[in-house]
């Protein structure tokens, strides 16, 4: 990765519930203002975050941990779910098929970089967005 050493680094856990993620995308854009991303960028990562957040608080377990890292050329966005196995959770209650499941699609349109991962603490999601 490029330049990491004179990177920006953020990190903000939060309980994963659907609650937590307004609260992930509004530190996210707050941060992105001070590092002074353009709009679009802005506007596309705080997308990126609530996607990535929202899956976690979903189907993951009960905790979750943002990191933003800004290099030269991408701003890097990882969620992880993390913590004791919880119970299943119940489906999201309006059910609509159209509202639901193209989140990690969006993303990856929108990605230079996703990768996807599941180890003995939770899931873990990537990814590289490219910043000006």
């Amino acid at each position: 990765m490029n330049n990491r050493r004179n990177a920006r680094h953020a990190l903000l856990l939060l309980p994963a519930h659907r609650a937590s993620v307004g609260s992930a995308r509004h530190f996210a854009e707050a941060l992105l203002r001070q590092w002074r991303l353009t709009e679009d960028e802005r506007c596309t990562a705080v997308l990126v975050v609530g996607e990535l957040a929202a899956n976690a608080a979903e189907h993951g377990r009960p905790h979750m941990a943002l990191r933003l890292t800004l290099d030269t050329d991408f701003l890097h966005v990882g969620v992880r779910d993390h913590g004791r196995r919880s119970a299943p959770r119940r489906p999201c209650p309006d059910g609509d098929p159209d509202e639901h499941g193209r989140g990690l699609g969006i993303v990856d349109a929108l990605a230079a970089r996703m990768e996807i991962r599941r180890d003995a603490a939770g899931w873990c999601v990537d990814v590289d967005l490219p910043v000006g």
